[in-house]
């Protein structure tokens, strides 16, 4: 039997690592999870290992086992244990959440298209209204200006998951810390990735995912809207390509974003970027922002926007953007923070 011990501090960096290390271990014919040491674990983290634990049991049939879990009430609460098949706790989505925090809670996309099609509405405005649903609760707020900007990002990236991942789910989970003034979500999915979503628009040269981020990290990069496509002028909800990158600027105004496809990832943040080294399936996101620095939501938007048209210009037309250019272009892009 191989005994794996679960990090006593699951941070971000932390949390990956022992991740990638679970595809590394020998095949055996039994593993267990030791949770003995396990105190600390954040939204990100819990949904991120979850996932693996059970992609990992999954690859693994009938050889998976856990100890040193029962004391473990927060990730328990959380929702943590069940969603990898462990019969310990809540079930994701089951506990109620509260001023602070959001459980880890699962999303089917055929529902969000099922809901969209009884009411008559796009999915655009289905997720709007469960993306202000989500900020509300967590900030305890029914308006204001915290309310719309995590509004505005919880949205573009399900909306993401839902038109590019070809993900059967969103997984989604958060927690406030008032007195840090700080929000973290986190929002995955188990789909085909990046690369994959883009893959569609004949005027990008993508040869990996990590390429495939630095593209859709710049606006106005879509997999659905490029020169040809129809521009539909009454149909707010077309794909435009700046969600992500409006997303982005909006957690580096004094947080950080990380975003992961697959075996790639880039971990933005105020002061530069940087790649971490990964293994995961489908598509994970974290946004931090400092609600500090939200200022009043619709010129911060503006900004972005503007910002954003004038860099998306540059390579308009039947011009192809190169990867290596968009990396060029994401380093620049912090000068004007």
């Amino acid at each position: 039997m191989t005994e794996i011990s679960i990090p006593q501090n699951l941070s971000l960096k932390r949390a990956i690592s022992f991740c990638n290390k679970l595809w590394c271990l020998e095949k055996d014919d039994s593993y267990e999870f030791d949770f003995g040491r396990l105190q600390f674990v954040e939204p990100f983290t819990m949904a991120y290992v979850a996932n693996e634990l059970k992609r990992f049991s999954e690859a693994n049939p009938g050889t998976c086992s856990a100890a040193n879990f029962e004391d473990k009430t927060y990730p328990a609460h959380m929702g943590f244990f069940k969603a990898f098949g462990l019969e310990h706790g809540n079930k994701p989505g089951e506990a109620s959440g509260s001023s602070t925090y959001i459980p880890l809670t699962i999303l089917q996309v055929s529902e969000i298209q099922r809901e969209a099609d009884l009411q008559g509405i796009n999915i655009g405005d289905v997720l709007e209204k469960k993306s202000k649903l989500i900020a509300q609760m967590l900030t305890q707020e029914k308006w204001g200006d915290l309310v719309d900007t995590l509004t505005f990002s919880i949205r573009e990236i399900m909306r993401n998951v839902v038109e590019h991942s070809e993900s059967d789910i969103i997984e989604y989970c958060a927690q406030y810390w008032p007195t840090k003034n700080l929000v973290e979500v986190a929002i995955l999915d188990t789909g085909t990735g990046i690369q994959k979503g883009l893959s569609t628009n004949p005027y990008l040269k993508i040869s990996n995912e990590r390429d495939a981020l630095h593209l859709a990290l710049q606006p106005g990069v879509s997999g659905k809207m490029y020169k040809g496509v129809p521009e539909r002028k009454h149909d707010e909800w077309q794909n435009s390509g700046f969600g992500l990158y409006m997303t982005n600027r909006i957690c580096r105004n004094g947080g950080d974003f990380l975003i992961i496809s697959n075996d790639s990832s880039i971990f933005l943040y105020s002061g530069g970027k940087q790649d971490i080294e990964c293994n995961y399936s489908g598509t994970a996101l974290r946004l931090r922002i400092d609600t500090s620095k939200i200022t009043k939501y619709s010129s911060m938007l503006a900004q972005y926007r503007q910002e954003g048209s004038a860099l998306a210009k540059e390579y308009a037309g039947e011009d192809a953007i190169e990867p290596s250019v968009a990396s060029t272009r994401l380093a620049r892009d912090f000068q004007s923070i």
